[in-house]
């Protein structure tokens, strides 16, 4: 599922287009098998609201699955919200009279420049790279140069806070980025999808052109449900993804 979620806006509309074209088709194929079962056996056909079973189960799950895709790009959000805070307060603390660190400027500056160049827009956001890794450790380094001078404790105390927030808040960009949605439950969707065509296939093998139109309708609202959750399911892709930018604020000093 990982590789889905990589494909761009309209590479994945194609996929999903294939995927509810086979949604159909095996539709149809179990609804041409069931008819020729019916003829000889009306009985055993399940009356229409039976659909109703399987369709909830199909629906809940997809909305699982729908609450988590919101849940992570909230996360997206938040991470991103406090790296770039976090990025600002250290570049102001390094330009306060009360340190003048132009070197620790420096390093945060190449820090945002590698995560915006490498990691977001190269990588969006899969992995981590060895240059932002570079990058944080000469901030480590910078930070503990002046320790050693004699900066007031309490500042030195803001300079380490605002970093482990630095590298909390990039961590969990990167595992937002890694994990999205746990692939398990999209396979449950799948596998419940499958399952309803499968439903509404046997409460219509006595009338199959009325199968055929429900199995159209179910395979396309399906199909553009499971695109649009998809589409979404990465928050650094798709139509609404977070963009690097965010980390160049206007209150973000210049490079």
């Amino acid at each position: 599922m990982a590789a889905v979620f990589q494909l761009s806006v309209y590479t994945s509309f194609l996929a999903f287009t294939a995927l509810g074209i086979a949604f159909f088709l095996f539709g149809r194929l179990v609804l041409y098998v069931l008819a020729k079962h019916a003829k000889h056996n009306h009985l055993s056909i399940p009356i229409g609201a039976f659909i109703g079973t399987v369709a909830t189960a199909w629906a809940l799950a997809l909305g699982f699955v729908a609450a988590d895709i919101w849940a992570v790009g909230s996360k997206a959000d938040q991470a991103t919200s406090d790296e770039r805070s976090a990025i600002v307060r250290l570049i102001g603390t390094a330009n306060s009279p009360a340190i003048n660190a132009p070197e620790l400027r420096k390093a945060l500056i190449k820090y945002r420049t590698a995560v915006v160049d490498d990691e977001w827009t190269k990588n969006i956001n899969l992995r981590p790279v060895a240059s932002v890794e570079a990058a944080l450790q000469n901030i480590r380094n910078e930070i503990f140069a002046i320790s050693q001078s004699d900066i007031p404790t309490p500042i030195i105390s803001h300079l380490l806070n605002d970093f482990d927030i630095l590298q909390n808040s990039r961590n969990l960009r990167l595992a937002v980025g890694t994990t999205s949605v746990d692939a398990y439950k999209w396979y449950l969707v799948l596998a419940l999808t499958l399952t309803t065509i499968l439903t509404i296939a046997s409460t219509h093998a006595d009338r199959i052109r009325a199968g055929s139109m429900a199995l159209t309708i179910f395979s396309f609202s399906a199909t553009l449900c499971l695109w649009i959750l998809a589409i979404h399911a990465n928050p650094y892709q798709g139509l609404e993804k977070l963009e690097p930018t965010l980390l160049l604020t206007e209150n973000a000093p210049p490079t």
